[in-house]
């Protein structure tokens, strides 16, 4: 059991928690239950799922029935956008039992419910997401040339490399090319599947949808409706361009990273350990690596930062851009332990235009120095008090497989 950095007061109001499938968001939610009384609802079941889509008022009476004896009641509805209906009820339940019932929600889309704007509870319940592991969460069992090449999903945390492929092929398989395109009612099978396989090589660099939509035979305008399908499932996220400069043209173009670095090798078929170590694949793969730890424990320590990348339209690039409320980072991420001042022109080009942003370079060096006047630090310590303060200490009843 691996203890999760999430902290989910579900004790205190109802909750949301999104995140793609395999996460671990069931499991978590029935450590937490554990020693309560909760009612449960699988909409993974089909029979319970037609119970419910059939009369989503069955929800309310079942629930009322539990408060006749007891004083107050958590209600765990697994996978609520396959059934969208029964938020009405769940919006009712809260305001009738104020204090009395505390629903956890979880999901792995919300596509259904943005696409039907149906009742999302207008406040009354929290929004929370869970990942895949970080680093912080895997504690000595973290090992980056293993993460890079398979990721982190759990169930493939203590398979050999040869089975957790092959646990990561079938959830590709099984998952991302049935699941989603049931999810997304795509017509074009191929030209989606071909899609999501540009994607994944191009998970990580800037994307042009004009090009993508050459090589997949459809237009621009549904590519950008492909990426928003990955998006709103849970499958990438989006680096908008920090574009906040008065001096340089600057690229409008996204970048998107896929949610997993293991999926995203099962799906351009890097499956040994030859095939990413030492090439210039491995850069690419720890920048992937970073902005995702980024990203999680942003959210886990629910701070407000923004998270961007930058390029000017002469090619001066940096890898991420983080804006909080009194600061601004500019962060180059290098693969390698030695960085060199020449290959940081990208982070003097930004600070050209925005001098008080705070230039840093982040590797896989084990002790701090200067290149230049841009300091390398080791990259766990870009998420310590220092420099950006995310890491979050393993909740103790936070567990998951």
């Amino acid at each position: 059991m691996i203890s999760r950095i999430i902290n989910i007061p579900f004790k205190r109001k109802s909750v949301f928690l999104f995140g793609p499938r395999q996460v671990g968001k069931s499991t978590l939610i029935k450590h937490l239950l554990a020693d309560m009384d909760y009612l449960e609802v699988d909409l993974l079941k089909g029979d319970i799922l037609l119970k419910y889509k059939k009369n989503p008022s069955l929800l309310t009476a079942e629930t009322e029935f539990l408060l006749k004896n007891q004083d107050a009641i958590f209600v765990f509805i697994d996978e609520i956008q396959k059934c969208p209906e029964l938020l009405n009820d769940v919006h009712y339940l809260i305001e009738k039992f104020r204090g009395r019932v505390f629903f956890i929600l979880t999901g792995s889309s919300a596509r259904k419910l943005k696409r039907v704007s149906v009742n999302m509870l207008a406040g009354r319940a929290w929004q929370f997401f869970l990942f895949p592991f970080t680093h912080i969460e895997l504690g000595k069992r973290f090992k980056l040339d293993d993460v890079v090449l398979r990721g982190t999903l759990p169930p493939v945390i203590d398979e050999s490399l040869e089975d957790g492929f092959r646990t990561l092929t079938a959830y590709v398989q099984t998952y991302l090319k049935e699941e989603i395109l049931d999810e997304a009612i795509i017509r074009n099978i191929g030209a989606f599947s071909r899609f999501l396989d540009m994607a994944a090589d191009q998970s990580g660099k800037i994307v042009n949808f004009s090009t993508i939509a050459r090589e997949t035979g459809v237009s621009g305008k549904t590519v950008a409706g492909y990426y928003q399908i990955l998006e709103d499932t849970l499958i990438a996220i989006k680096l908008e361009p920090y574009l906040k400069s008065a001096r340089k043209r600057l690229t409008m173009h996204p970048k998107y990273y896929l949610f997993d670095i293991g999926v995203v090798n099962a799906i351009n078929g890097r499956t040994s350990v030859s095939s990413v170590r030492g090439s210039t694949i491995y850069g690419m793969l720890f920048e992937h690596f970073v902005i995702l730890e980024t990203y999680r424990l942003i959210h886990y320590a629910e701070k407000p930062f923004r998270v961007f990348h930058w390029r000017s339209s002469h090619g001066a690039e940096v890898d991420m851009v983080v804006e909080a409320s009194d600061c601004l980072w500019a962060i180059e991420i290098k693969s390698s332990p030695i960085v060199k001042s020449g290959v940081l022109k990208g982070l003097r080009s930004f600070m050209e235009d925005h001098p008080n942003a705070k230039p840093l370079c982040v590797s896989t060096c084990d002790k701090p120095y200067l290149a230049g006047e841009i300091p390398i630090i080791p990259w766990r310590a870009l998420f310590r008090k220092d420099y950006l303060n995310l890491v979050q200490e393993p909740g103790r009843n936070n567990f998951s497989n």
